[in-house]
């Protein structure tokens, strides 16, 4: 099924590619459905985005903090012991 899909969609852009009449209303089509709605999507998402950068922060800060109580290199076992014990244990947010 999603071969056919593939194909219709490669046929369309090809069609939209060569006519410009379908050019301009591909682009009207676009600038008022597709990025109104984007935009509102993307601002509805910005918070669960900050909130997951900030816990990715958090986890690498975490991880460097065992790194250096803990050299891997040396002791790659008990490294990832600490650091997946102090991931696992560290306050939900």
């Amino acid at each position: 099924m999603s071969k056919l899909f593939y194909k219709i969609a490669k046929y369309a852009v090809g069609e939209i590619a060569k006519n410009p009449e379908l050019q301009v209303k591909a682009a009207t089509f676009v600038k008022e459905r597709i990025v109104p709605d984007a935009r509102a999507e993307l601002k509805k998402a910005k918070p669960k985005l900050e909130k997951a950068k900030t816990a990715v922060i958090s986890a690498t800060k975490e991880v460097a903090g065992v790194a250096r109580a803990i050299d891997p290199t040396q002791d790659p076992k008990k490294f990832f012991q600490e650091a997946s014990k102090r991931l696992r244990d560290r306050p939900k947010t």
